[in-house]
């Protein structure tokens, strides 16, 4: 007996039937081409990934599509999340918002990235930190963002 042919009489379906059925379910996701830098985040359990190999979306996790967060931005003076990035002796300080940002236990900056001449610089914080970073780099290109446990990814500019 071949396989497929064990398969169809075993299960009572056809090799194509799974197929369709894995393709339905992975294509119920919206499909957006992923870039390395992409940040997703879980919905049901609040795992983050980013992307540093893209692939094929949907990125899946406790069995459901992960949202793709998008780098929110408004004028510095206006937000207390935008990153603010100031040239310092030997590199560059990034402080969350023209004033600082909450840094409690329930409502903190988790992590602070420097993008510097293309390469990416990232310092975790703790609530209890100051919210900024200080990278020694230098570099003729910079940005920054950082993510908020409460109010997601932001970026300058």
């Amino acid at each position: 007996m071949k396989r497929r042919d064990f398969f169809t009489t075993a299960a009572g379906i056809g090799a194509g039937a799974v197929l369709a059925g894995t393709a339905t379910q992975a294509g119920a996701a919206e499909k957006t081409p992923e870039k390395r830098g992409q940040i997703y985040k879980c919905n049901v359990c609040g795992t983050i990934a980013e992307i540093l190999v893209p692939g094929e979306a949907p990125i899946v996790h406790c069995g459901e599509p992960m949202e793709l967060l998008k780098e929110e931005t408004a004028p510095a003076a206006e937000n207390k999340h935008v990153p603010v990035i100031e040239k310092v002796d030997g590199g560059y300080k990034v402080k969350v918002g023209m004033a600082p940002h909450p840094m409690t236990a329930t409502h903190w900056i988790m992590w602070i990235d420097l993008v510097a001449d293309g390469k990416v610089y990232r310092q975790f914080l703790n609530p209890g930190d100051a919210p900024e970073a200080t990278f020694q780099v230098e570099a003729k290109k910079v940005s920054a963002r950082e993510f908020c446990n409460l109010h997601g990814l932001w970026k300058d500019k």
